[in-house]
This record gives C-alpha cells, sequence and structure tokens, in this order.
C-alpha cells in the first residue's frame, strides 16, 4: 500500500535493496518507497587460526654403542691405575695371602663341575629340564638375586618352553654370533627373540663363570665390580647405560681388568674373588 496516497491497486515493485528492503512505486501519485525491515547482515563465521603444525618432539636419540674395538681401547687399562693405588694393592694382596687362610669349596667346586657339563655343547640339550631350573634358584657360588620374573615366566610358558628358552639363552651366550660382549647386552635386555624373561645380569654372569672358569669372575653384580675397582686400584669405570656403554661390554671388560690386576697366586678365580672383596673392605 503507497504510504502517500494509499491505494495499493497500482504500487509496484521496483527492485530489493541490498539490506533486503524493497524499493515499490505507485503510479497513482509518482511516488517511490520502501518497505519492509532491514535483513541483518550475515556475520562472516569465526575461522579458527589454522594451529601451526605439530613438530613432534623428537625423543632424545639413543647413543649409538661404540664399536668394541675403540671401545675397548677407552677403556681403562691396568696402566691407568695410581701409582699409590698400585703399591696398596700389591701390599694388601702380600697381606691377604700371608694371613687369610683360603681352601676350595668341595660344595662349589662340585656344583660348577656339574654345570660345567650341563652348558657345554654335548651337554646342554641332554640335561633334566630340573637341572636348569635348579641353576636358577641355586645361591652355591653366587647368588642369582631375585628370580620372581623368571618364575612368572616359567610358570605361564610351562615347563617345556620355559626349559628351551633357559637352552637357548644359554646357547646364544656361549656359543652364539658375535661377540660376548653384545650378546650379553642383548640377552641381558630381552632384545634377543628367544631370551629367557628374568634371566637377566647375575645368571648371565654367573652362566659365563661356570662355563669359564679361568676368565670370569664369581663376581655376579658389575655394580660390585666397579666398586671393587675403585676401592682397591682407584680406577671409576662407568656405569652401564651412561654415552654409549652396554651393560654386556661393561660386565666383561671389568671382569678382565679385575683378573688382570688381581694377578696370579691364587688357587683360582674364586680366590681372586675372595681376595678383590677383602681388599675393598680393608
Amino acid at each position: 500500500m503507497c504510504p502517500l496516497c494509499v491505494r495499493e491497486d497500482d504500487v509496484f515493485l521496483i527492485r530489493t535493496l541490498p539490506d533486503g528492503r524493497k524499493e515499490a512505486r505507485c503510479d497513482d501519485c509518482d511516488f517511490v518507497f520502501t518497505y519492509g525491515a532491514p535483513t541483518p547482515e550475515p556475520k562472516p563465521a569465526a575461522t579458527r587460526p589454522k594451529a601451526a603444525p605439530r613438530s613432534r618432539a623428537a625423543a632424545p636419540a639413543k647413543p649409538a654403542a661404540l664399536p668394541i674395538v675403540v671401545a675397548r681401547k677407552q677403556f681403562p687399562t691396568a696402566a691407568d691405575v695410581p701409582l699409590e693405588a698400585s703399591q696398596r694393592a700389591l701390599l694388601l694382596k702380600q697381606q691377604f695371602l700371608a694371613t687369610v687362610a683360603y681352601a676350595p669349596d668341595a660344595v662349589v667346586a662340585s656344583h660348577w663341575k656339574k654345570y660345567g657339563w650341563v652348558f657345554s655343547e654335548a651337554g646342554l640339550d641332554k640335561a633334566a629340564n630340573y637341572d636348569l631350573q635348579q641353576f636358577v634358584h641355586d645361591p652355591t657360588g653366587g647368588s642369582p638375586g631375585s628370580t620372581t620374573e623368571l618364575d612368572k615366566a616359567w610358570n605361564l610358558m610351562g615347563e617345556l618352553e620355559g626349559a628351551r628358552r633357559i637352552r637357548a639363552t644359554i646357547q646364544h651366550l656361549l656359543r652364539g654370533t658375535g661377540n660376548v660382549e653384545d650378546r650379553f647386552t642383548d640377552l641381558a635386555d630381552g632384545t634377543w627373540s628367544q631370551a629367557m624373561t628374568g634371566f637377566g645380569e647375575a645368571l648371565l654372569t654367573k652362566t659365563l663363570a661356570v662355563a669359564e672358569p679361568y676368565r670370569f669372575l664369581p663376581v655376579l653384580g658389575l655394580d660390585e665390580k666397579r666398586a671393587i675397582a675403585e676401592a682397591v686400584y682407584g680406577l671409576e669405570i662407568p656405569a652401564a647405560g651412561v654415552g654409549s656403554w652396554t651393560l654386556g661390554r661393561l660386565v666383561v671388560f671389568t671382569n678382565d681388568l679385575l683378573v688382570e690386576l688381581a694377578g696370579d697366586d691364587f688357587d683360582d678365580l674364586h680366590h681372586a674373588a675372595h681376595f678383590l672383596r677383602w681388599a675393598k673392605a680393608q
């Protein structure tokens, strides 16, 4: 309806304005007018600012293990023992041999002889499963510590698979490919596919000491060997996992160094281990 002449018959739509209102013209009075309410202009949808692409924080790279030849060269040697510590260790050795009685333990000797055969290439497959399980728990000549993890795995796997895993672990440690230091690490870390769960550092070291009694001391923990090296010879041995030092390399390198430093004059390596522990306490 025209607001001027109030006619509606001759009112015609001219256009729709941008704001949504209508513009019309009345032919009777020639009046142009607008009507309707303006439509609110739609607000542009708020756009979320694009998040900067997430860069996943790189995990700290695990240091690559040095080639074993290089690692050996960087490891302390007998020549690194301070003169004062060397002289003191020599006096302690003379005192020990002169005053501390030692007789080989017949029970330990029998245990070592039995399992020396069990771990041999000819004996490993023939040994009874019971003997393998017994070795895990027997503290003769060196305690393996807690066996809870291994016992749980044995029960879950069953006797046949548990015994097979222990045989595979021992076979790989003593006669696998590569060097014994890195085989030890793979087994202790459980990265070797057939490793027996819970057959860790102490049991692996004891296995080496039984299988190679003229090379490996029956000192089953790296921490104890490190403490002996520092207390008796003034040498600081790296801890496993520091830098690129692996457990197996430190276990073997430290053992070989202590055997060299202890020297001859001992009945066997049980006797040498007895001296090293005694000297550490002095």
